[in-house]
């Protein structure tokens, strides 16, 4: 069976499906990514333009939910609420990405009464 997962936004077709490295979160410590041996993002796009996936980094791992939107000058934006473990406490927030080019995407998580990080993600090529 083969999945094509992509998702459509004001006729135009975004395909985010895939794993997306962890490449940076410039607010921590350069070594905390360092603490899980690969930080990355899994994002499967479901019909009309919602988004599940799964994360891990540094010492957090969790699912997160989302719906791929549009903003006002074209870019495509990623919303997104998460849950998860942080070195065994539970961590919740939302978040949101977008799309620099078609393999970057750069945004932030904001932690339920807790801090907010930047992010950039690097989609893997096969």
């Amino acid at each position: 069976m083969i999945y094509l997962f992509v998702a459509v936004t004001k006729g135009v077709e975004v395909d985010l499906s895939g794993k997306w490295q962890v490449a940076e979160i410039p607010d921590l410590n350069e070594d905390y990514l360092d603490l899980t041996p690969d930080p990355h993002v899994m994002l499967e796009v479901r019909a009309r333009g919602e988004i599940d996936g799964t994360y891990q980094f540094g010492a957090e791992s969790g699912e997160l939910d989302g719906r791929l939107g549009q903003l006002a000058d074209g870019r495509k934006r990623l919303s997104f609420t998460f849950e998860g473990e942080a070195e065994l406490d539970s961590v919740h927030g939302y978040g949101e990405a977008i799309l620099v080019d078609e393999n970057t995407l750069g945004g932030y998580m904001r932690y339920h009464q807790g801090d907010t990080y930047r992010f950039i993600w690097k989609r893997i090529l096969d």
